[in-house]
């Protein structure tokens, strides 16, 4: 059982999952709308647990590959390393964690048992919808989804094109999900197919999580007629491999991250001449700047300030947009309200005109049921209970939310699926709803930031342009496994840092003498301050009342561990077992290809490894035991190095004391960069010094 894993389910939670909960949560943490424990994650990567980490990324995110290709990532860019140099790339990360861990994913599904008699019927798969299915159906539910689409997955299946979401990495999180014993009705749209009415006489309660399915259009001139297209409707085109005619020159009106996706499609379906007009300017454009970026390099051109005004026909043939200049796009008050110079037109030329400015709910099949739609056409309902105006008819997502993320529906899923247990089990629902707003931690003070060493992040690399624009296939390259646990290495480790339990500190300032952050304030007891803590865990192995653990790990894990990785000692042996603390901050895939008589103990940072761990790693049989950290230049905690050879020295001096000689224990330091694996070089030569001393008797 790994450590973490729980008896009861075997499922993996953490360590420290639940004092988390009481503390303030990491930046990155807190900016997920689904709160995914990216820094637990991205520790566990670091050690190279591949299989924990996909664990603590999919309990909370079901559609988890999905995000590593398309999320936002608002956790980069709340992550403290902004302040320093670049945010930690947590979706590639993402990624690299889920498809390490993609035959480990296949074996553990498994059919849930319906243990609640009750059902739920969820119309549309989408993010909201697949989150609810999941949490209602490890509940115990029926659940049974609803999908107008030939395929689930909502909008991530019919309008996502496939060079950004392959469908094979869809498929993993939907087959997640269906494996559980969700029940799957596709091409069956509800009020064309099934009413409302007949769906909730089958079940006990019914969610709506049908997403923006639908374009908007404008109303000017010449809008109507062949040549001009909604972006929905062609990107379902382009999801389900159906090629429309779109001639020599395509133009998409808007500046979203939809237009970019449809712009970009069209590129890849042979259009040479694909351009954008837009009301705002470069810098005003709501989409992501990276896809603005990735669309320029592929040859997409943006008008900037340009208002659509007619579209001109010849012949009910399109032959272009004729625009007029904006002068501004917001009011004094900040509010979207644009502004025109009539006086100043154009016209755009074009065979093909693509419409993406916005998208609606079609919830004409609410006609004449009780689930009411207010004046401005939108669903009714209540944020504190997830309801709508009809008993046992819940909503979720973008339906009532509006345009948001894929991983903000996810958490309105949850809180769905919550709502609907809670009801169906007579229990209140209003004020028993988690909070989507979370205390976060604080930025780096200025002196701690002057400490921390600058690392770029490790850039993903893309498929050339040329390239890509021949094909929709995905054209990211992800991490490797060095690249990635390089980028791992990276993160800070925000909110799992050191605590006090001030029923055991001495207040003997021990901790504020060896921080090298100055995170601990003494006063009767000792404080440690979440913002300036680096969670190296110099502190725990130092406090001589043990008052101070780690949120992110066991201190007592290493020496509990070590009998199992040391193993049965042959008493035959002739080479020396060599027990080796590895910092996993450099050391990357090196550190699994030592020796075969090293046995390897990763560690965050040397700094955490307690005297009692290397005297444990005798006890249990070892010849020798090398503290492997980085060159004083390349280690991630500035001012550790001192307290790290001091123990190892103190250790010795045990060892001495023992009758042992003090030569069975060394610190090593081994510099990447130099050719070869220079931890494996190491490592080796330490263990010749050890043979040389003798092989130890086997208890």
């Amino acid at each position: 059982m790994t450590p973490g894993q729980t008896k009861e389910t075997g499922t993996y939670r953490p360590y420290g999952a639940d004092i988390k909960e009481t503390r303030p949560y990491s930046p990155c943490r807190a900016a997920c709308p689904a709160h995914t424990d990216v820094q637990a994650y991205v520790g566990l990567i670091a050690q190279g647990r591949y299989t924990e980490a996909f664990e603590v990324i999919t309990s909370v995110n079901p559609i988890a590959s999905v995000c590593s290709m398309i999320c936002h990532h608002p956790c980069e860019q709340s992550c403290r390393r902004c302040s320093v140099d670049e945010p930690l790339a947590v979706r590639h990360l993402k990624r690299f964690a889920l498809e390490k861990s993609a035959d480990y994913r296949r074996n553990k599904r498994r059919l849930v048992g319906k243990t609640k008699n009750k059902s739920i019927g969820i119309i549309g798969s989408g993010p909201s919808g697949l989150s609810a299915a999941r949490d209602l159906s490890d509940l115990g539910y029926g659940v049974t989804i609803y999908e107008r689409h030939p395929v689930l997955g909502g909008m991530l299946a019919s309008a996502i094109p496939p060079y950004r979401l392959p469908r094979e990495v869809l498929k993993e999180d939907i087959d997640d999900v269906i494996s559980k014993g969700v029940e799957v009705r596709t091409n069956c749209e509800i009020g064309r197919d099934v009413k409302l009415e007949e769906l909730t006489k089958k079940h006990d309660a019914v969610l709506i999580a049908i997403g923006l399915s639908q374009s908007r259009s404008l109303n000017i001139p010449g809008v109507e007629g062949p040549g001009v297209l909604l972006a929905i409707p062609f990107l379902e085109d382009v999801a389900f491999d159906r090629r429309p005619d779109l001639g020599n020159k395509v133009l998409v009106i808007g500046g979203g991250n939809v237009a970019m996706d449809v712009a970009r499609s069209a590129r890849r379906l042979g259009v040479r001449d694909v351009s954008m007009v837009c009301l705002e300017s470069a810098e005003e454009m709501p989409a992501w700047k990276w896809e603005v970026d990735e669309a320029v390099e592929e040859g997409v051109r943006i008008n900037h300030r340009w208002g659509p005004k007619e579209v001109r026909r010849q012949e009910g043939k399109v032959q272009g947009l004729e625009v007029v200049k904006v002068r501004s796009v917001f009011d004094a008050n900040g509010r979207f309200n644009p502004s025109f110079d009539n006086d100043q037109t154009t016209l755009i030329e074009a065979d093909t005109i693509i419409i993406t400015i916005g998208q609606m709910s079609n919830l004409s099949f609410l006609k004449d049921s009780p689930v009411k739609i207010d004046v401005r056409g939108r669903l009714e309902w209540n944020p504190a209970t997830q309801t709508s105006s009809s008993k046992n008819v819940f909503v979720a997502g973008e339906v009532v939310t509006g345009p948001g993320s894929a991983i903000a529906a996810v958490a309105s899923g949850h809180r769905a699926a919550l709502a609907i247990h809670l009801h169906l089990q007579g229990e209140a629902v209003e004020g028993a709803l988690p909070l989507q707003e979370k205390e976060k931690i604080s930025q780096m003070p200025p002196e701690v930031l002057e400490m921390i060493s600058r690392e770029p992040r490790l850039k993903i690399k893309h498929l050339a342009p040329e390239v890509r624009c021949d094909t929709m296939t995905h054209f990211e390259i992800g991490y490797d496994e060095e690249e990635a646990l390089r980028e791992a290495g990276r993160c800070r480790g925000c909110g799992g840092g050191a605590v006090v339990d001030t029923q055991k500190c001495m207040a003997c300032l021990t901790c504020q003498r060896i921080c090298p952050y100055g995170a601990p304030v003494v006063t009767s007891v000792s404080e440690i301050r979440p913002e300036y803590c680096q969670a190296c865990g110099l502190c725990a192995p130092e406090c001589p009342g043990q008052a101070i653990s780690m949120v992110s790990y066991d201190v007592k894990e290493i020496s509990e561990t070590l009998p199992s990785v040391v193993g049965r000692v042959d008493p035959k042996r002739q080479e020396p077992v060599i027990v080796a603390f590895l910092c996993t901050h450099h050391v990357g895939v090196f550190g699994f290809d030592l020796p075969k008589n090293v046995r390897k103990v990763p560690v965050h940072c040397t700094s955490r490894i307690d005297i009692l761990d290397l005297l444990k790693a005798f006890e249990t049989g070892a010849d020798g035991v090398a503290v492997v950290r980085c060159n004083d230049g390349t280690c991630k905690y500035r001012g550790i190095e001192k307290g790290v050879k001091a123990r190892v020295k103190r250790g010795q001096e045990m060892l001495g004391m023992l009758g042992m000689e003090p030569g069975r224990l060394e610190l090593l330091s081994a510099e990447a960069g130099r050719g070869g694996n220079p931890w494996a070089a190491v490592c080796d030569d330490f263990s010749g010094r050890v043979k040389q001393l003798g092989l130890r008797a086997v208890r």
